[in-house]
């Protein structure tokens, strides 16, 4: 039986560690978007349980404050995802289309516009 030579065991070795990095970097972009869902959580919280504080405005405020850093981080977590995506789909490797997982990032970000609607209006 013939062993493989050190060329096809560098390219497998490559593959592999261009399908590590992959998984590691959709990992991450769900860290970001449990990140920012949290972030949203806890502004439509605030604005929902601290109905009764006045001045009302201060506590809209800091609601809209906490779902805009959550649709930013959204955003963050979709750039990152993106780029790493880009480079890698430049060396053969595949994953989830950046489409894909835009579309997933602008989804959050039309329900966490329309959450703080609700809870503003």
């Amino acid at each position: 039986m013939a062993e493989p030579d050190r060329q096809d065991l560098a390219e497998e070795r490559t593959d592999w560690a261009q399908e590590r990095t992959l998984l590691a970097k959709q990992r991450t972009f769900a860290a970001w978007l449990r990140t920012g869902m949290a972030a949203v959580a806890v502004g439509i919280a605030a604005a929902e349980l601290l109905g009764e504080v006045q001045p009302r405005w201060v506590v809209l405020t800091a609601s809209g404050i906490l779902v805009a850093a959550g649709a930013a981080i959204f955003v963050m977590g979709f750039v990152g995802y993106r780029d790493t995506f880009r480079k890698l789909r430049e060396e053969g490797a595949v994953g989830f289309s950046p489409w894909l997982v835009g579309a997933v990032t602008g989804a959050l970000l039309v329900a966490a516009g329309l959450l703080l609607y609700t809870v503003m209006g």
